[in-house]
């Protein structure tokens, strides 16, 4: 058994640190990075404890783990860009390995992710901000004349149906594949 060394009573428990964080912008920086062992144990994952640099919620911790090596070719190209993300984000695009990233601060987007098999809402990194990069600004709706007249329709273009003598132009395929139709 061991001995606290203070009594329980006079502290409260805190039940915000594990609070989910607002969608937004923020300011991270790593405190950890460990390569770990996928369960399957056909793989690697870089396991990493991001920390908020600044702002109101200075200190809260986001856990996130990238597929590093993975026997999907797709799970391994998503880990692999988001390393990548990171690594420019935090100023050192060259990184070769985690400790060249530790500590460095940078932006990104965070998101949340739903929580399931009994787990919790958590946040995640969506994207990694590069330099001065801002997300943009959702647009302003469109106004009439006045603030508070109605937004002018405009109207629809017609499409003109093809002249006998020429066909219909079919419009052309793109040879590119995206990336989720493998």
């Amino acid at each position: 058994m061991a001995n606290f060394g203070f009594s329980t009573e006079d502290y409260q428990a805190s039940d915000n640190e594990f609070t989910v964080m607002p969608k937004g912008e923020y300011r991270l920086r790593a405190t950890e990075a460990e390569a770990k062992d996928t369960k399957k144990g056909d793989g690697q994952y870089l396991a990493v404890v991001f920390e908020v640099h600044s702002g109101e919620f200075k200190g809260r911790k986001i856990w996130q783990n990238f597929n590093i090596n993975n026997p999907s070719d797709k799970a391994q190209a998503i880990g692999r860009e988001q390393v990548a993300g990171w690594a420019r984000a935090a100023g050192k695009p060259n990184a070769r390995d985690s400790d060249d990233l530790i500590d460095r601060p940078f932006n990104c987007i965070l998101d949340i992710e739903k929580g399931s098999g009994g787990y919790s809402d958590k946040n995640i990194i969506k994207s990694f901000l590069t330099g001065d990069a801002k997300p943009a600004p959702a647009p302003a709706p469109a106004k009439g004349k006045f603030d508070d007249e109605p937004t002018p329709k405009k109207s629809e273009p017609k499409e003109e149906a093809p002249k006998k003598s020429e066909p219909k132009e079919e419009a052309p395929t793109s040879a590119k594949k995206n990336p989720w139709d493998d």
